[in-house]
Protein backbone atom coordinates (compact mmCIF):
# COMPACT_ATOMS: atom_id res chain seq x y z
CA UNK A 1 0.00 0.00 0.00
CA UNK A 2 3.01 2.28 -0.31
CA UNK A 3 1.91 3.60 -3.70
CA UNK A 4 -1.65 4.89 -3.63
CA UNK A 5 -3.61 4.90 -6.84
CA UNK A 6 -6.49 7.31 -7.15
CA UNK A 7 -8.85 4.35 -6.75
CA UNK A 8 -7.11 3.28 -3.49
CA UNK A 9 -7.24 6.82 -2.20
CA UNK A 10 -10.94 7.21 -2.99
CA UNK A 11 -11.68 3.95 -1.17
CA UNK A 12 -9.68 5.12 1.85
CA UNK A 13 -11.54 8.44 1.82
CA UNK A 14 -14.94 6.72 1.58
CA UNK A 15 -14.07 4.41 4.48
CA UNK A 16 -12.55 7.01 6.81
CA UNK A 17 -14.44 10.22 6.00
CA UNK A 18 -17.58 9.53 8.10
CA UNK A 19 -15.70 8.39 11.19
CA UNK A 20 -13.06 11.11 10.92
CA UNK A 21 -15.78 13.75 10.56
CA UNK A 22 -17.45 12.45 13.73
CA UNK A 23 -14.06 12.42 15.46
CA UNK A 24 -13.41 16.05 14.44
CA UNK A 25 -16.92 17.00 15.60
CA UNK A 26 -15.99 15.96 19.14
CA UNK A 27 -13.46 18.79 19.13
CA UNK A 28 -15.22 21.41 17.03
CA UNK A 29 -18.95 20.89 17.75
CA UNK A 30 -19.72 21.98 14.20
CA UNK A 31 -20.43 19.49 11.40
CA UNK A 32 -19.48 21.79 8.55
CA UNK A 33 -16.12 22.74 10.07
CA UNK A 34 -15.50 19.11 11.01
CA UNK A 35 -16.12 17.87 7.48
CA UNK A 36 -14.02 20.71 6.08
CA UNK A 37 -11.06 19.83 8.29
CA UNK A 38 -11.20 16.20 7.21
CA UNK A 39 -11.46 17.16 3.54
CA UNK A 40 -8.49 19.52 3.83
CA UNK A 41 -6.38 16.81 5.46
CA UNK A 42 -7.18 14.37 2.65
CA UNK A 43 -6.37 16.94 -0.02
CA UNK A 44 -3.06 17.83 1.61
CA UNK A 45 -2.03 14.17 1.99
CA UNK A 46 -2.87 13.53 -1.67
CA UNK A 47 -1.03 16.64 -2.88
CA UNK A 48 2.03 15.81 -0.75
CA UNK A 49 1.96 12.19 -2.00
CA UNK A 50 2.40 10.83 1.52
CA UNK A 51 2.86 7.06 1.55
CA UNK A 52 1.90 4.55 4.22
CA UNK A 53 3.22 1.18 5.31
CA UNK A 54 -0.26 -0.32 5.52
CA UNK A 55 -3.93 0.53 6.11
CA UNK A 56 -3.51 0.71 9.89
CA UNK A 57 -0.65 3.18 9.50
CA UNK A 58 -2.78 5.29 7.16
CA UNK A 59 -5.75 5.25 9.56
CA UNK A 60 -3.61 6.25 12.53
CA UNK A 61 -1.96 9.00 10.52
CA UNK A 62 -5.31 10.48 9.47
CA UNK A 63 -6.69 10.43 13.02
CA UNK A 64 -3.59 12.10 14.41
CA UNK A 65 -3.53 14.70 11.65
CA UNK A 66 -7.24 15.51 11.98
CA UNK A 67 -6.85 15.88 15.74
CA UNK A 68 -3.89 18.24 15.30
CA UNK A 69 -5.79 20.32 12.74
CA UNK A 70 -8.80 20.58 15.08
CA UNK A 71 -6.60 21.67 17.99
CA UNK A 72 -4.87 24.21 15.77
CA UNK A 73 -8.24 25.55 14.59
CA UNK A 74 -9.45 25.89 18.19
CA UNK A 75 -6.26 27.66 19.22
CA UNK A 76 -6.46 30.13 16.33
CA UNK A 77 -10.16 30.87 16.79
CA UNK A 78 -9.72 31.29 20.56
CA UNK A 79 -6.96 33.82 19.88
CA UNK A 80 -9.25 35.88 17.62
CA UNK A 81 -12.33 35.58 19.82
CA UNK A 82 -10.70 36.73 23.07
CA UNK A 83 -8.53 39.80 22.58
CA UNK A 84 -5.51 40.18 24.84
CA UNK A 85 -5.73 42.77 27.58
Amino acid sequence: MNEFTLKDYKKLFENLYPQLSAFAYKYLNDWEFSKGVVEEVFVKVWEDKITFQNKDHATGFFYKTVKNECLHFLKVTEHYESPHK
